[in-house]
């Protein structure tokens, strides 16, 4: 099994190689970096022919012409075949059917993407741990307790909530005195910081001493970066911990070490494998960096499965207008930096002028505001006037460009989550990934999930 995922890993990574300029920089760089200058002169002249629909069903896998160049037709074929993740389930019929499945204390200051995700995987978690007769569950990175209290009203399970975060815990045991008072005896939420490092031991005599030494289930849902990672080894360090479900996400927020090389990425020997025997035609370390991992926890391509033309429109406006002034900060040697949180707002961006009006209001340039007032200002403005004018019919290039990006974020996600799940068989355990969410919902749908043998 484990030389067919060579086979895989080698396959997907030489795929990326060729094609690393669809995210090698941030997409906000298209114009710095030259990439719509990348795509071959045939591919654009067949995709710029696509209708919304057409180009929708392209990103999505459910399109392809065979009178298109043969290195666009491999290009599509591979994305769809090197995707090894299993399809995500269909939406909810509507929101309200959602809604009346929790009870009106689970749903207080719970976002709608929220409840579905809390009662999904708590639906999950209780379909494994009655297949193993495992009536604890460790949450791993609990926040506020919303899935422990969940599955403590719906499933009756002992829970305990691991959470790094000291507020957070207070906030957690604020909201189950209040709302559920009835699982104080069953729910407890512990404050610890969660790594696998010097406070294994710790950990492990934390949990040891809270669970009984029972048998347990450790879960995590959308545990960010590393945690996903150290989720999986402090399973196989508890003996007691039997099953493990983890939905990460963040990706490209896994921290390197001071030789700035990922700490928890690859975490498989079988990846390992592939890196170490490349040859020097495919420089490993220079595909699977971190504009890798944003690209594997981008948006996936079902955001554009029948997408309008108006809003392909607007997306293709924000992502060309955010590169214009990239390109401008770019040659004139300008650092942009935000003065308020929220970047430019685009529900109040009509056009081009007006979205640079709104970014002018919301970010320093080298430090300084700018205003509308004086000569060198509105010169400044001017100058990046006509930048807009010289590349405004790039629109639908960079539409394309994006759509080529979603091809490829479901392989880039797909080798990420099969090196954690190659780790788990490695060390004997059973191992496999379920699409727990639809990723219309919920873009981080997939659970691992870990099986003492």
């Amino acid at each position: 099994m484990l030389k067919d995922f060579e086979n895989y890993f080698e396959n997907t990574v030489n795929l990326l190689n060729e094609f690393q300029w669809l995210f090698k920089y941030p997409v906000t760089k298209i114009l710095v970096e030259n990439f719509l200058n990348k795509f071959p002169d045939d591919w654009l002249q067949v995709l710029r022919q696509l209708t919304t629909e057409e180009l929708n069903d392209l990103v999505n896998g459910k399109f392809v012409n065979g009178n298109w160049p043969p290195t666009l037709v491999s290009f599509v074929n591979k994305c769809n075949i090197f995707n090894k993740l299993p399809h995500p389930p269909t939406l909810p019929p509507t929101s309200a059917k959602l809604s009346e499945q929790l009870p009106h204390a689970f749903k207080i200051g719970l976002s709608q993407k929220k409840q579905y995700e809390i009662l999904n995987l708590a639906k999950l978690v209780n379909d494994k741990c009655l297949e193993y007769n495992i009536r604890t569950i460790v949450d791993f990175g609990a926040g506020l307790g919303y899935i422990g209290q969940l599955l403590n009203y719906l499933y009756d399970y002992k829970v305990i909530g691991l959470e790094s975060n000291l507020n957070n815990v207070k906030i957690a045991e604020k909201r189950q005195h209040s709302l559920y008072p009835e699982s104080i005896e069953k729910v407890k939420f512990v404050n610890i910081k969660i790594t696998t490092n010097d406070s294994d031991e710790e950990i492990k005599n934390k949990i040891k001493l809270l669970t009984n030494d029972e048998e347990f289930c450790l879960i995590g849902l959308h545990a960010c970066a590393d945690l996903s990672v150290n989720a999986c080894k402090l399973f196989s360090k508890i003996e007691t911990a039997k099953l493990l479900i983890i939905v990460s996400c963040c990706y490209h927020k896994l921290e390197v070490d001071d030789d700035n090389n990922f700490i928890n990425f690859p975490v498989s020997q079988t990846l390992k494998n592939v890196i170490n025997n490349s040859n020097n035609n495919c420089r490993y370390e220079e595909i699977l960096h971190r504009p890798f991992l944003r690209l594997a926890c981008q948006e996936p391509a079902s955001r554009w499965d029948k997408m309008s033309k108006d809003l392909h429109d607007k997306h293709a406006f924000y992502v060309l207008s955010r590169a214009v002034i990239e390109l401008f900060t770019y040659e004139n040697n300008i650092t942009l930096t935000k003065c308020v949180r929220k970047a430019t707002r685009k529900s109040q961006c009509k056009n081009f002028e007006t979205y640079l009006q709104d970014t002018i209001e919301r970010y320093y340039f080298n430090g300084n505001s700018i205003s509308n007032e004086g000569d060198d200002n509105k010169e400044f403005v001017e100058t990046i006037m006509k930048l807009w004018e010289l590349h405004e019919e790039k629109m639908n290039d960079v539409e394309i460009y994006t759509g080529l990006q979603l091809l490829l974020q479901a392989p880039a996600e797909s080798l990420v989550l099969y090196d954690r799940y190659c780790w788990l068989i490695e060390n004997n355990y059973l191992s496999e990934i379920v699409a727990v969410l639809s990723n219309v919902i919920s873009p981080r749908c997939y659970a691992t999930i870990g099986i003492k043998k």
